[in-house]
């Protein structure tokens, strides 16, 4: 493509300035054919800078010329009396000539002679630059100057005036390339072939954009998501001024449920509490036993899961009912028999209770028994429940009954997390496709892959595809222990370990140099940076069961999803596709 980068997906400009410049270059139709190219954010720097985009905001290559232009966004001020430039809001020293003028002389000089082993290139061509200022007025102050080989005039400025014009981008790069090819030094030039055009042109492409290396990228999504999460915290404020009132925190995958139960569990132990939180996923409640002890967590309270819980013969007079495995054994027979066999000693013996994953744990046999653990009961409103019965209730059926009446029943406080903190918009919108769900709403804003829906033939195509995938993780530097394998069923997982010759770790937690692979079930209130989900090999969009857990295995991504799909099931994919558009 004639302009780079070809599309958005998955794209992150350095500043709103430089995302104005390739909207407008984008939509203007003179980058339609090869005979232009406008390159985003190339490194044509010779100082091993970490800066995260390239040293030159933009380039524009033609067969006559090739033109460089520095970009910078909001309030500029410039100072006649010292020279000087101010720009990121006119409160740092910064001259855009100079940076761009450094990526002429780097490409002019060394760049262009190495590529084609002779100067003869560089020399039948025209080299300029360019200063862009999308945001504001050119200071009238400004004069033309000159100093050594560079050049400063007010002629080489774009701003806001150009950019509010239709087609002033364009007009302003022709007005450039007169600019410069009617220099004593640059008159005549012939200028290049179209081999030798295209040439340049894919070395730009390929070898010249400039990203942050994989470990930075992962660490920035790291920080967005720790401080979007962050922003939810006022929750719990509402919690400490409704005294008497229990919570019912409601919201979807991402939102930070788990992250806040765990701060309140924090919270309550400092005020000398004794604390019981309670999940329904053994590998959530073994990730939170080992998050509460990184941090700082150390004593008063417990973190279970509902089932071992309630097996757990400390808490029994005699031993606890034998298993027979089936739904209602868990959800009603166990429980019950944990009610009347409750030793009197543990009962009331936590001062707060606090609910995890409550939509697969909201019945009334499994609440009457956690409300014994808890003094005073549910009438005391010192509980938390956090639950998800819009997406992630994959267990229980009477989770919306129930939520109803014991809302009814007991004082409580209704909170909605409505933002989705976690996952790239990408991910959030391919998990919608691919299920029929709603699309949440996405705080995120960095998004450096784009998740996928990738289709593969019936048999034993589905393992070739998702080792295909996985090399091509491996050759873009992602390490194994950040890739994490969902299985909508067993069997798909059984075959894997197989296929995996060694690679893989069948469990939930990471493991260096291993690829964890595990069922969607059992990784819920999970994640991981690269999800590669297995899917069904009937795919069903009427299987509201199903589709909850593509949804769920979806946003365990913090950076990417990729689901694999029978291509049996590729229209019904490319309608909701369509119908979304």
């Amino acid at each position: 493509m004639p302009i780079s980068p070809a599309t958005l997906n998955g794209y992150e400009f350095n500043s709103e300035a430089e995302k104005k410049i390739y909207l407008a270059a984008n939509s203007s139709g003179y980058f339609s054919n090869s005979d232009h190219y406008f390159f985003h954010s190339l490194d044509l720097s010779d100082t091993g800078s970490k800066k995260i985009k390239g040293e030159i905001d933009f380039v524009y290559l033609d067969k006559d010329c090739i033109l460089f232009f520095e970009v910078k966004g909001g309030q500029i001020k410039y100072d006649s009396l010292q020279n000087e430039w101010y720009v990121m809001g006119a409160t740092e020293k910064g001259n855009p000539f100079k940076q761009a003028y450094n990526s002429l002389f780097r490409t002019r000089d060394v760049l262009l002679p190495k590529l084609f082993n002779t100067r003869s290139v560089a020399e039948r061509l025209v080299f300029g630059i360019g200063v862009i200022f999308p945001d504001c007025i050119r200071p009238n102050e400004f004069h033309k100057s000159t100093s050594g080989a560079m050049e400063f005039d007010p002629q080489l400025l774009y701003d806001y005036n150009n950019h509010k014009s239709p087609d002033g981008l364009v007009e302003y790069i022709k007005k450039i390339k007169a600019y410069w090819s009617n220099h004593l030094q640059f008159r005549n030039r012939p200028g290049i072939s179209y081999k030798e055009l295209t040439t340049i042109s894919k070395y730009f492409r390929q070898e010249l954009h400039f990203t942050l290396p994989i470990s930075d990228l992962l660490a920035k999504g790291h920080h967005e998501l720790g401080r979007l999460t962050g922003m939810q915290m006022y929750v719990l404020d509402n919690l400490k001024y409704n005294p008497g009132k229990g919570g019912l925190i409601m919201g979807g995958p991402g939102t930070g449920k788990t992250i806040l139960a765990l701060e309140l569990l924090k919270r309550s132990v400092m005020q000398s509490k004794k604390t019981l939180l309670v999940c329904f996923n053994k590998n959530l409640s073994d990730h939170l036993n080992r998050k509460a002890s990184e941090g700082g967590i150390n004593e008063n309270y417990e973190i279970r899961n509902l089932h071992e819980l309630l097996k757990d013969e400390t808490y029994l007079n005699g031993r606890s009912a034998p298993v027979t495995g089936d739904q209602v054994y868990w959800s009603r027979d166990l429980p019950l028999f944990f009610n009347r066999n409750l030793k009197a000693s543990k009962t009331g013996c936590y001062d707060y209770l606090i609910i995890d994953e409550g939509q697969d744990i909201l019945n009334e046999y499994q609440m009457e028994a956690l409300g014994k653990l808890l003094k005073g009961g549910f009438e005391s409103g010192n509980w938390t429940v956090f639950l998800d019965k819009q997406y992630q209730n994959i267990y229980n059926e009477d989770a919306e009954e129930y939520y109803q009446y014991f809302r009814e029943a007991y004082p409580s406080v209704v909170t909605l997390l409505q933002l989705n903190c976690r996952n790239t918009r990408s991910t959030i919108k391919r998990a919608a496709v691919q299920t029929g769900l709603p699309e949440m709403a996405c705080l995120r804003i960095s998004q450096t892959w784009n998740s996928e829906i990738r289709y593969y033939n019936p048999g034993q195509d589905l393992f070739n595809r998702i080792n295909e995938f996985l090399l091509k993780l491996e050759k873009e530097g992602i390490k194994k222990e950040h890739i994490t394998i969902l299985c909508t069923e067993k069997k798909q997982l059984t075959q894997l370990m197989e296929s995996g010759k060694g690679s893989f770790a069948e469990c939930a937690f990471h493991m260096a140099g291993k690829v964890n692979i595990c069922t969607i079930h059992s990784y819920k209130g999970l994640e991981n940076e690269f999800i590669l989900i297995a899917g069904p090999e009937n795919y069903d969009t009427n299987n509201h069961i199903q589709m909850s857990l593509i949804y769920i295995a979806n946003t365990r991504a913090t950076s990417q999803s990729i689901f694999f799909l029978d291509r049996r099931f590729k229209t019904i994919i490319e309608d909701r596709e369509d119908s979304n558009l």
